[in-house]
């Protein structure tokens, strides 16, 4: 153990001087090593004002970066270059990035851009209003049907490239699933940008108020007789039939009978001759008309009065 200390002792400064050196010249030969890296280039595109583009405006290139080991140290991981839109241009542009373009570039390091072109399409920006569309899916429950949609908003703005946003008629919602719904029920719905060109909507999101209802269905009711009501004179009409459609629920409609109907025509004030007159109808309640047939008659008023 003796002879293993006094070796290691021996010359003992002589032999920290030359560990020292080894490690200063290792340390110069690392630092002189050329390195390579491959590197992210965020892109920020610079627009006159008043002017937008498709897409986005901050775009991403891949690029290598090589150079001393020592000097790599300070190169963050996402470079950063500004890149103007030349201003007055419109249409396709195609713009090319460089290294002085990238912020804080060190002019030592060499940077290899794998695409250094970005292709561009300007236009001026302005902004529209359009209607809020909603896409239904699906059906709801047997004897039901949405009677009603009411959206709020019901317009929408939107922002973008000029030639994209003219084109536009309007904005839709996402798909709102209807499927075996029996009652009045509030959806909130995203809109679905309409797609390149569009930068900007004034509302993300819009409420679809649905208002459910019993499922209707139409029936016709013929041989009803027309009435010839007001005059003093005797009448006669022609035709003197008329067939009504209605349209109600199916419990409804089938109770009623053609005596719950009624035809007629205003007569009052009448003088004797020949009139073309419209013809009115009754309903029951809890029904709609839908089509009177005939809708006119031809009303002959006679000489005689009803009291003669």
């Amino acid at each position: 153990m003796s002879k293993l200390l006094q070796l290691l002792v021996r010359n003992f400064w002589f032999k920290l001087l030359s560990l020292f050196l080894a490690l200063l010249v290792w340390g110069i030969i690392q630092g002189e090593l050329v390195h390579e890296e491959s590197k992210e280039i965020r892109v920020n595109l610079q627009l006159p004002p008043g002017y937008t583009i498709r897409g986005d405006v901050t775009r991403t290139k891949a690029a290598m970066v090589r150079g001393p080991k020592v000097w790599m140290i300070d190169v963050p991981k996402i470079l950063v270059a500004d890149v103007a839109v030349p201003s007055g241009k419109q249409g396709r542009i195609r713009l090319r990035l460089d290294k002085g373009k990238v912020k804080g570039w060190n002019e030592r390091l060499s940077l290899v851009i794998h695409d250094p072109y970005i292709e561009i399409f300007v236009d001026r920006q302005i902004e529209r209003t359009v209607r809020i569309k909603e896409i239904l899916q699906g059906t709801p429950a047997e004897g039901y049907i949405i009677e009603k949609i009411t959206l709020d908003p019901q317009i929408v703005s939107l922002k973008g490239v000029r030639e994209d946003l003219l084109k536009v008629r309007q904005v839709v919602t996402e798909p709102i699933d209807i499927s075996e719904i029996k009652e009045n029920r509030t959806i909130e719905a995203k809109l679905i940008s309409p797609g390149r060109g569009i930068n900007a909507l004034s509302a993300e999101k819009v409420k679809v108020f649905l208002q459910v209802g019993d499922s209707k269905i139409n029936k016709r009711f013929g041989n009803i007789p027309v009435e010839i009501v007001g005059s003093e004179f005797l009448t006669k009409v022609k035709p003197s039939f008329v067939s009504i459609m209605v349209q109600g629920t199916p419990d409804i409609l089938n109770f009623i009978k053609r005596s719950d109907f009624k035809a007629f025509i205003e007569a009052q004030g009448l003088r004797p001759g020949r009139y073309e007159q419209d013809i009115k109808v009754q309903i029951p309640s809890d029904t709609v008309l839908i089509e009177a047939f005939p809708e006119k008659g031809i009303v002959s008023i006679l000489k005689k009065k009803k009291s003669d």
